[in-house]
């Protein structure tokens, strides 16, 4: 709009350009163009027919016409009129938005609904075979073939597999006789089993292992060199020489298979001016660490008392103390209830030691608000003939001659959890009852001597049930959920705890495995005068 108002502002000039050059615009075509207003529509198109509009200049009143293009129809999506079946076209009806004009279409036949088939010749290798479908919808039928069936193989020779040598078996069609592709048998692989001469390993030398296949009619041996073990040091050094104020010592670690000597070190000369540093461990007869602050050591020279100790002395276990060169007595008191050491002697040369520690059911009654943590020595307990599912007395200090540990377990007849643990407590009770004995000790107070005899009885358990009127061991180990478990050694010494119901055979077994090894007990018949290079473990309770 601003530029045609523009033009017309410039008409009076652009005419009197026009009337000095012939008079009108467009005469001289090279010099000057229309000036066109808006496009007037004359007749609007329709879908089918086209249309005109035409503008008119503003100079000199000449008028263009053009067509407007058809505008094609506008269909809506349609609908079915008439469905269309497996045997006949359906019909589909679209009417244009505009102009209403009514257009119908084609639908193609639907696909045959064809049935599971009926097979009118079975295939075999030699006959084709055929199937014959029938649509569900109309008398439509079709013939599909289903090819050549698979030959039927028969095994006409065998040649047995060897050791290193495929067999393979021959096979011809039944049907046809065609001979067929053979089959391969594996090689066997040779079985081995061990031969003789066989010559061990050492820890410096190789050894060979021979073996032969036992297959019939193999005679295939084979030998294969066995490396050496290497040697299988301890982390002790042992002192070979001790070392005195004329001479020098030396220390190596003893192989625990060939016993050499090996990483042999010298141990420095005592100088009687220079103070040797004494360390010693309290250690239970299992190896076990024992911390505890309030135990008193003292250290005497055989003539008075030299240190009595602090709990500051006492550091992850270890005992050190720097003193003059000479041999020192080391005695411990204030231990734990049930525990006892006996005195031992220092060395200047050995200057490390360990205090092994005694442990035995304690024969006096407990003092009131006794309470059991892993560690503790119990006190002597009796289950009497009237508290027993089989009438039987039991003690803990009896127990403990016989066997290599006993196993507590406390439960009640409504617990479910209980009851679904027994069967593998049973389970290893029948394989391990030699060496351990179980008490499963009911702490219901609702239950009594003669349910607990009936459930026992009930259920065929043949390890020994109890009823403890008045929970005192549950109370004295805090135990405030069942089942719980307790685990007791040779000495009396509570080693474990569970507070969960065990879950296999195998995971009761396991627990069990470390206190019936002979292994599980380490002291020496006398002091060992062991050279230990400590390195400091962390907090370690006794029985961890």
């Amino acid at each position: 709009m601003k530029k045609i108002l523009y033009k017309l502002l410039l008409l009076p000039a652009v005419l009197g350009i026009a009337a000095g050059a012939l008079g009108a615009c467009g005469k001289n075509v090279g010099e000057h163009e229309h000036l066109y207003g808006a496009w007037t529509v004359l007749r609007p198109a329709s879908c089918t027919e086209n249309g005109s509009r035409v503008h008119t200049c503003l100079l000199c009143n000449e008028q263009d016409e053009e067509d407007i293009p058809a505008l094609g129809h506008d269909f809506d999506g349609g609908r079915v009129t008439e469905a269309a079946s497996c045997t006949q076209t359906g019909e589909r009806t679209q009417t244009c938005r505009r102009c209403k004009t009514v257009v119908k279409t084609d639908v193609g036949t639907t696909p045959h609904n064809w049935d599971e088939g009926v097979e009118l010749v079975h295939p075999t290798c030699q006959v084709e075979g055929r199937m014959l479908y029938t649509c569900k919808d109309c008398p439509a039928t079709q013939t599909v073939s289903l090819g050549f069936g698979a030959h039927t193989p028969q095994e006409t020779a065998r040649t047995e597999a060897k050791c290193e040598v495929a067999g393979s078996i021959s096979y011809i069609c039944s049907v046809c006789k065609q001979p067929l592709p053979d089959e391969e048998i594996p090689a066997l692989g040779h079985r081995w089993v061990l031969g003789s001469g066989d010559v061990e390993p050492t820890c410096t030398t190789p050894g060979k292992r021979n073996r032969r296949c036992e297959r019939e009619g193999c005679s295939v041996t084979d030998t294969r060199t066995l490396p050496p073990l290497e040697h299988a040091l301890p982390e002790e050094f042992t002192i070979d020489i001790y070392p005195t104020f004329e001479s020098a010592g030396s220390k190596s670690q003893h192989c625990v298979r060939c016993g050499a000597h090996v990483n042999e070190t010298a141990i420095p000369m005592l100088d009687e001016n220079v103070p040797v540093e004494y360390s010693f461990r309290l250690l239970r007869n299992n190896g076990k660490l024992l911390q505890d602050p309030t135990v008193v050591i003292t250290v005497s020279d055989g003539t008075e008392e030299v240190i009595r100790s602090t709990p500051s002395t006492l550091i992850n276990g270890v005992f050190t103390y720097s003193l003059p060169p000479k041999a020192y007595t080391v005695t411990v008191s204030n231990l734990p209830a049930g525990y006892s050491a006996q005195p031992v002697t220092m060395e200047p040369g050995n200057p490390y030691c360990d205090l092994y520690l005694t442990a035995a059911p304690i024969s006096t009654a407990p003092p009131a608000g006794t309470r059991y943590s892993v560690g503790s020595v119990l006190y002597d307990f009796v289950l009497t003939e009237n508290m027993t599912s089989n009438g039987e007395r039991y003690s803990l200090s009896g127990l403990l001659k016989e066997k290599k540990m006993v196993v507590l377990n406390f439960w009640a007849t409504w617990c479910g959890p209980c009851q679904s643990e027994f069967g593998y407590l049973q389970s290893v009770y029948n394989e391990l009852s030699d060496d351990f004995e179980l008490l499963a000790i009911d702490q219901d107070r609702q239950d009594n001597w003669l349910s607990v005899k009936q459930f026992a009885n009930t259920n065929g358990y043949s390890f020994p049930m109890a009823y403890d009127t008045e929970n005192r061991l549950q109370s004295m180990f805090g135990i405030t959920d069942i089942p719980a478990t307790i685990i007791i050694d040779a000495e009396g010494v509570v080693c474990e705890i569970h507070r969960q119901p065990m879950t296999s055979t195998q995971q009761f077994r396991s627990i069990l495995a470390p206190y019936l090894s002979d292994s599980y007990w380490t002291n020496p018949s006398s002091a060992a005068k062991i050279s230990r290079e400590y390195a400091l473990p962390g907090k370690n309770d006794l029985a961890e």
